[in-house]
Parts: structure tokens; C-alpha cells; sequence
């Protein structure tokens, strides 16, 4: 049994938020080049050179595109379970390698101090708006690998069914 699911870290009217706030920064520091190269305008003591204006400009629009895409992917598929978040962080896990399966409770963002790509001390966490989490004991691994899910149940019974002896709580 293959399983897929795109979990976005923030709600999406904070992403839309953050995405025009940095789309705004981006078109302010977008004019400022436009103002010195194509306005002839000189560059005011306080200001920054145009060809840093362009650099930032481009940065900002960047991160505003990154943003609004960013989500925690999850797919079980032939014998791997890979957890990413978006193109950073990714993690492939042998279904063969999994020692254990257990739900896991209490409220994730404070535990892991946020969203997203999250290390502790003993757990790696994959954190993003699910409802629910499954942790994963693996095979010759210090930390626990914990990932958020709207439907812990599907994604056991994805492990379950692609890996012959995982011990499912």
C-alpha cells in the first residue's frame, strides 16, 4: 500500500501573509534599482547601491516563493518511508529498518518549540499542523523519528503493509 500526504508547517492565511509582506519588501527593494539604474537617480547617503538592491530584491522573492510552497511531504512507497520538508531535510527510512510504531500524544509545537524540521536531543521531528503523530523507533538510530500526520491510522497501516514486522502500537 503506497501512501501520500502534503502537510503545510503554517495555516495558510499566515502563509498568504508572510508571502505578501516579503513580496512587498521584494518590489520596494525591486524600485530602488529601478530608481538608480533606469531613473538616473543617485543613490541617498542612507541607501544602498543598486546592484545590493537587485541582490536583495532577488533573495526576498526567493523566500517569498519557498514560503508559500513549504509543506512536510510523506510517502510510503515499495520499501522506503520518506519524510521531507519541501526540497530540505529529507529523510529516507528502510520499512525493513523500523523496530516500532506508537502514537504519539500532547501538543508537538511546544514539545519541539515549533514547526518544521525539528531536532531534540533523543527525536528528530517532522512538525507541521496535523492533528495527530506516529513515532518511529528505527534500526540502529539514537533518535526517534516523529512525524505529524492528519491520518496516523493510514500511514500505520502503509508501514504495516509494506514492512513484514513492524511492532505497530
Amino acid at each position: 500500500m503506497n501512501y501520500f500526504e502534503k502537510q503545510p508547517i503554517m495555516p495558510k492565511k499566515l502563509i498568504l501573509a508572510v508571502t505578501i509582506l516579503l513580496v512587498f519588501l521584494s518590489a520596494l527593494f525591486g524600485y530602488s534599482f529601478y530608481e538608480q539604474e533606469f531613473l538616473g537617480k543617485p543613490v541617498p547617503a542612507n541607501g544602498i547601491a543598486s546592484h545590493w538592491a537587485l541582490l536583495i530584491c532577488a533573495i526576498t522573492a526567493l523566500v517569498a516563493w519557498y514560503v508559500s510552497k513549504i509543506a512536510i511531504i510523506t510517502k510510503v512507497e515499495d520499501e522506503y518511508l520518506f519524510v521531507s520538508l519541501g526540497k530540505f531535510g529529507k529523510t529516507k527510512v528502510a520499512l525493513k529498518d523500523i523496530e516500532s510504531v506508537e502514537d504519539k500524544e500532547g501538543n508537538l509545537a511546544a514539545e519541539f518549540l515549533g514547526y518544521g524540521y525539528r531536532i531534540k536531543l533523543k527525536q528528530l521531528g517532522y512538525i507541521g499542523r496535523g492533528k495527530s503523530a506516529i513515532e518511529l523507533r528505527i534500526k540502529d538510530q539514537k533518535r526517534t523519528l516523529v512525524i505529524t500526520t492528519d491520518n496516523a491510522s493510514s500511514l500505520k497501516e502503509a508501514l504495516q503493509s509494506n514492512g513484514e514486522s513492524i511492532g505497530v502500537h
